[in-house]
């Protein structure tokens, strides 16, 4: 069942997305399937849902392991834009016993310059954790950018991550991307992903990355369409 401060958060985010402005940009629908092939056996089946369009997102997943408890991942977020562009982001995500409440921002520096800071609670029965992060993006040629963050979640291992990506992109907005994430305890994470036309697919290796203390191996397969541009 979902908490009085997830509830309360839902709600919020119910409320900006009735009052704020129309889209600007065509939505997209996608459809994902995630296979996380852990060391010790217990993968995951992990099949997604999503839809964005602005300023709403929606997604659902399902975590199927092949042992133990399998998890229903609805999550709903909001991003509202001012006038320079900068984001201001609001989320709620459910994980197992856990709602996970986001706030965050993407502040516009330059022409091409973004930064990026944002906090989520992990709001449990007994306790409450936090995960920090902040970043920034460099942009080129429209959808092509560079950029690092760094994170930590309390979970697990307790690392501190620091992911480094690196986005080439087309004007029609088809890319591929390449992610490493060194991380404290020398431990390093890699990724790369592509979307082609309405292709998209991946390769992830994850050494304790984030708050798990598996190493996996995650391949991505899945399909992404664009919504219709509203006339005006």
């Amino acid at each position: 069942m979902i908490g009085a401060p997830a509830r309360l958060v839902v709600a919020a985010l119910l409320v900006l997305a009735g009052v704020a402005p129309a889209a600007a940009a065509p939505g997209r629908i996608g459809a994902q399937f995630r296979y996380w092939a852990f060391d010790d056996r217990n993968d995951n089946r992990n099949p997604i849902l999503y839809g964005v369009l602005d300023p709403i997102h929606v997604q659902v997943e399902v975590w199927d392991y092949v042992r133990g408890t399998d998890q229903f991942r609805p999550e709903l977020g909001v991003h509202l834009r001012d006038r320079r562009r900068s984001s201001y982001d609001m989320q709620w995500r459910h994980e197992l016993d856990v709602e996970r409440l986001t706030l965050g921002t993407g502040q516009v520096l330059s022409d091409h310059v973004v930064g990026k800071i944002s906090v989520a609670a992990l709001v449990n029965r007994d306790s409450t954790e936090y995960v920090y992060s902040g970043g920034i993006d460099a942009y080129w040629h429209s959808y092509s950018f560079a950029g690092v963050d760094v994170l930590r979640d309390p979970r697990g291992d307790d690392l501190w991550v620091v992911p480094v990506r690196l986005r080439l992109a087309n004007e029609g907005n088809d890319w591929v991307q390449f992610t490493l994430a060194p991380a404290s305890r020398r431990t390093l994470g890699w990724a790369a992903d592509a979307k082609v036309k309405w292709l998209r697919f991946g390769l992830e290796r994850n050494n304790r990355f984030d708050f798990t203390t598996r190493d996996n191996i995650i391949s991505t397969l899945g399909v992404e369409f664009a919504l219709p541009a509203e006339q005006p």
